[in-house]
């Protein structure tokens, strides 16, 4: 039995690999769960686009506040709560040391569409769940000056670590690479993370950090634990997420998320 010091007000949760299944699947109640505790604030907390978030939770969308981005944009009720776009001289530099690396494709995540150059279709397979808009062009460089860079995605299939992290060695101190998943490396702003978008959200609404709780398996759910009084590691987490988490939850295939709320709110 897990026993809280103080009330939960505000329950963060990342998407895949942590609420999700390998199967891209709520665990089941999750909408019921959340309309039956109207005293909390449920954000997800998300690399994925906001778009692709929204139609994920759409039956309660009003209920809750969105995280998108990793951080680079926070949205509630359709309106824009936080943002910070990345310079367009800092995407250029990214681009440049991605292209013509055979196996790395970047994704532009911006404030209403994500764009991709031309991919082969299992790419694109790969990356459409993650971006409900989704533009697939000739050559993002012709948007770079026209559009909110929200966040600077590289995808390579499970090779991020070795295949596109040292590529962005050297890169603008005002920018971070981020290892996101197997096959996925984010960069964004130095001073975006889940971590820092939560902190608004807390400033916003009066929620002390004692009174959240956060789950996470990932690098880029790093700073969104340790800005939660209460912080769950999921059992199939990474090794550092593990190592400065204060709970371990059950895996998302065991839909742990789900059971440790039951027990806590």
């Amino acid at each position: 039995m897990i026993i809280m010091q103080m009330k939960i007000k505000l329950v963060a949760f990342d998407m895949d690999g942590t609420l999700l299944n390998s199967r891209h699947e709520l665990p089941r109640g999750f909408f019921e769960f959340i309309e039956n505790h109207a005293d909390v604030k449920f954000v997800v907390a998300s690399g994925r686009q906001y778009y692709s978030l929204l139609k994920v939770f759409e039956p309660v969308a009003d209920e809750m506040i969105f995280i998108a981005e990793n951080g680079g944009v926070i949205m509630e009720k359709g309106k824009t709560l936080h943002i910070n776009p990345i310079k367009p001289c800092h995407v250029r530099d990214v681009l440049d040391r991605l292209r013509g690396n055979g196996g790395v494709y970047p994704v532009l995540g911006c404030e209403n569409t994500a764009y991709m150059e031309n991919a082969p279709d299992e790419v694109i397979d790969d990356v459409r769940p993650y971006n409900a808009r989704l533009e697939i062009i000739d050559s993002i460089d012709e948007i770079i000056d026209t559009a909110n860079v929200l966040k600077f995605a590289a995808y390579s299939y499970k090779n991020a670590d070795k295949g596109i992290m040292p590529l962005l060695h050297g890169i603008s101190d005002e920018l971070k690479a981020v290892l996101s998943a197997e096959s996925w490396v984010d960069v964004i702003n130095a001073n975006v993370n889940k971590g820092s978008a939560i902190k608004v959200i807390q400033d916003l609404y009066g929620i002390k950090k004692e009174e959240c709780a956060a789950f996470g398996d990932y690098m880029n759910d790093y700073e969104l634990l340790q800005n939660c009084g209460e912080s769950y590691a999921m059992e199939n987490a990474h090794e550092d997420i593990k190592r400065i988490a204060k709970n371990i939850a059950p895996s998302n295939e065991d839909e742990g998320v789900m059971k440790t709320l039951k027990e806590i709110l």
